[in-house]
């Protein structure tokens, strides 16, 4: 019996040092693309509801309660999130990614890993997507299997080095002719003993505080973008996944 806790433990710590050298060497800096001259101006992001903790158990707990989304429904945004990795946007003569637009300086490339088991396009449940995204100096590189999708909302289950390391819910709800979303994201392992480890490791290196900041208030100027064009694209749902923007007045 001992034998077999040790090789688990073993086990269990060459995975969590995988996933720390995971972190730590990753392939170099992102590609950073030119910041878009969108034609809009995103609100501001402090008027959105933010926090976070970190938990007895060691991990993050963090909540962000976004602006609200006057006249966009539950469907339209479940709608965009599947559209994400796979469609494009003409916009003034460019055309983008989708991505590209959903954040004016902080997107870089997402793509569908593994398909949706179901064989349903882009993001739905079971589907694994890789996201490339940056809050002010701080890269961020995922990969996450979405365990659950639909007009409600996702839950996206972060995964590196093949351990769980926390989960991330999206909830939206229909309210007053427009959509109340939230997102709850916890941060962190629940493994015994080598957990603590990993969860120190993840607070004190790659989420602490400044990139809790920074990444919170990215969140909030991604969602508040959706108001300018996803009513328009929404429209022409149906196509070959590109769509033409008309550019506000």
């Amino acid at each position: 019996m001992k034998i077999v806790k040790l090789a688990v433990t073993t086990l269990i710590s060459i995975a969590v040092l995988g996933v720390i050298a995971f972190l730590l060497i990753s392939p170099g800096p992102l590609e950073r693309d030119t910041p878009r001259d969108l034609p809009w101006v995103l609100p501001d992001y402090r008027n959105a509801h933010t926090q976070w903790e970190v938990g007895d158990d060691g991990r993050i707990y963090a909540e962000v309660e976004h602006l609200f989304l006057q006249d966009i429904s539950p469907a339209m945004v479940a709608w965009f999130y599947q559209q994400l990795p796979i469609s494009t946007v003409e916009l003034n003569g460019t055309v983008y990614p989708l991505y590209h637009i959903f954040h004016p300086v902080g997107h870089g490339r997402i793509r569908v890993v593994e398909a949706a088991p179901g064989g349903s396009p882009g993001m739905a449940q079971g589907a694994t997507i890789m996201r490339e995204e940056w809050f002010g100096p701080y890269d961020s590189r995922g990969t996450a299997r979405l365990v659950e999708f639909s007009d409600n909302g996702m839950l996206a289950i972060p995964v590196a080095a093949g351990l769980q390391i926390g989960q991330v819910r999206h909830s939206y709800r229909a309210e007053n002719g427009g959509t109340a979303y939230k997102v709850q994201a916890v941060i962190g392992s629940t493994l015994p003993v080598i957990g603590p480890i990993l969860n120190w490791f993840i607070r004190t290196q790659v989420f602490h505080p400044a990139m809790m900041a920074l990444w919170q208030q990215h969140q909030i100027e991604e969602v508040a973008s959706l108001q300018f064009f996803l009513a328009d694209i929404y429209a022409q749902r149906g196509g070959e996944n590109h769509y033409v923007l008309t550019s506000p007045d």
